[in-house]
């Protein structure tokens, strides 16, 4: 009873896990094994010397004559294996050269388009950044249209202004002004090209964007235009354009912006 009860309770490896162990064990010993590797030399009547490594591919006439070797070169004179040993590694070395070579030069060929990728790369981001920058415009008769964009109490409208460095506040023209329902803040005088004085008003937009810049509580000085329609919304004053940096790109009809640092 207890040796069936010792018998019950041993562990019994799992076939699979025991299947695997007696694998490892062999390989174990497979390579624990010193390999005790024979070659076999003939010559053909053609006068040409073979090996091989297992007697049944000498052909039946030359087997008789087959000498068997414990090392590739055992057959050889010392002087002679030595050359041979000597040459085997030369031409081993050189291989091993090449393949260093061969090596270096597709690390260095992937170094440089990964090169080639990042200068790319970085030239789109330059691309894209300038687009992203830059406000196409209307170029003609001496003046430069900006379309401006402004908000002011949930309302939007865009307009073409002027661009005028002459001109010390940013104007808009009192239609314009009319679809922001900006609140007039203060009245008074002001002076327009030909030292004429126009009856104005001021008040302020939430927010006036130009290209990618963005001016929030935007003062704003409101003219009513003498004459006909008027074909643009106002002037792009001082007061904004002092704030940054511009380039005035004529051939593309464009202008680049960046924000001045202070």
């Amino acid at each position: 009873m207890r040796d069936g009860f010792k018998r019950a309770c041993a562990p019994v490896a799992a076939p699979g896990i025991a299947a695997a162990i007696l694998t490892l064990v062999a390989a174990w010993l497979t390579l624990a094994a010193p390999a005790a590797a024979e070659f076999f030399k003939y010559t053909d009547r053609q006068g040409r010397t073979h090996y091989v490594d297992e007697l049944w591919k000498i052909p039946a006439d030359y087997r008789d004559q087959a000498g068997r070797y414990r090392e590739k070169y055992d057959h050889l004179s010392e002087d002679q294996k030595a050359q041979v040993v000597q040459s085997d590694l030369d031409r081993q070395r050189s291989l091993e050269q090449e393949k260093q070579q061969h090596i270096e030069g597709r690390l260095s060929d992937l170094r440089r388009q990964e090169e080639e990728e990042r200068l790319r790369r970085a030239e789109r981001e330059r691309q894209q950044d300038m687009r992203a920058a830059e406000t196409p415009v209307v170029i003609a008769n001496n003046q430069i249209l900006v379309p401006v964009a402004f908000a002011n109490g949930g309302l939007e409208t865009s307009a073409h202004l002027i661009m005028d460095t002459g001109a010390t506040h940013t104007v808009l023209y009192r239609p314009v002004a009319d679809r922001l329902n900006i609140l007039t803040l203060a009245k008074g005088q002001s002076k327009v090209a030909g030292g004429q004085s126009l009856h104005s008003e001021v008040g302020k937009v939430d927010a006036m964007r130009v290209g990618p810049i963005t001016a929030r509580d935007f003062p704003i000085v409101i003219l009513s235009f003498e004459g006909g329609a008027p074909t643009y919304g106002g002037l792009l004053g001082m007061d904004f354009l002092s704030r940054v940096d511009y380039t005035i790109d004529y051939d593309a009809q464009v202008v680049r912006w960046k924000l001045r640092s202070r």
